[in-house]
């Protein structure tokens, strides 16, 4: 029915739930409030760290209009900065590996999540070979982005330019500061982002690769 598998997953426990969308106006269409809206959600809420007026709020705004969605709340914070609400689903996707510490913000979710998250991560290859030679990780291996020898990175690079990502980090130099939240921080294996998950209070629901296996999408349960 969906071609994205985390509409798949929304359309799945959103009915009659209060949902909020975290991260989701960078691009403004890889937003899911409208789909949350359109599959029956009791409430919606688009939660950004980008300033209160930004553009890309008045850009996710206009795209409801166009989707003909209602007006969401709309909360301009850092996730870590919203301790006061809570929602059934929150879907999160293109902020874990973007964030210096990714099991505070999957902490932040557990924290705000009443029933289900819908959690995508860029992910790694277990083996990338190419023709600048051979990275490796064991299938519980996290790679730190920053730590990358020059030839690691020249494996990494190539491959990601391949697949035609901007990875800030990786195929473009950047200069880490633990307060920059562009440039590409972890890359964990499918089964290591399954396990940060699982240590973090959620249960595994159901899961699959996405983006040429290159990304992972989880439709995560908070456990008892």
């Amino acid at each position: 029915m969906f071609e994205d598998l985390r509409d798949s997953y929304i359309a799945r426990v959103v009915k009659g739930r209060s949902f909020a969308d975290v991260g989701g106006l960078w691009g403004t269409t890889s937003e899911k409030v409208s789909v949350a809206h359109t599959q029956g959600a009791a409430a919606v809420t688009m939660i950004d760290m980008q300033a209160a007026g930004n553009e890309w709020w008045q850009r996710f705004d206009d795209r409801l209009r166009e989707l003909n969605v209602p007006p969401c709340n709309c909360i301009a914070a850092e996730i870590s900065e919203v301790s006061d609400v809570t929602f059934d689903v929150v879907h999160c996707s293109g902020v874990l590996y973007h964030h210096p510490n990714p099991l505070a913000v999957l902490l932040d979710l557990r924290r705000m999540t009443c029933e289900y998250l819908v959690l995508t991560s860029a992910i790694t290859q277990e083996v990338i070979a190419n023709e600048a030679g051979e990275y490796r990780l064991p299938s519980s291996g996290v790679m730190f982005v920053p730590a990358l020898s020059e030839a690691e990175r020249a494996v990494v690079a190539r491959y990601w330019k391949s697949m035609g990502a901007e990875a800030y980090g990786i195929t473009i130099d950047v200069k880490y500061r633990p307060d920059e939240f562009a440039p590409w921080w972890w890359l964990p294996t499918a089964t290591a982002l399954r396990s940060m998950c699982e240590t973090c209070g959620f249960a595994v629901e159901d899961a699959d690769h996405t983006w040429n296996r290159n990304a992972y999408t989880l439709l995560l349960r908070v456990a008892s």
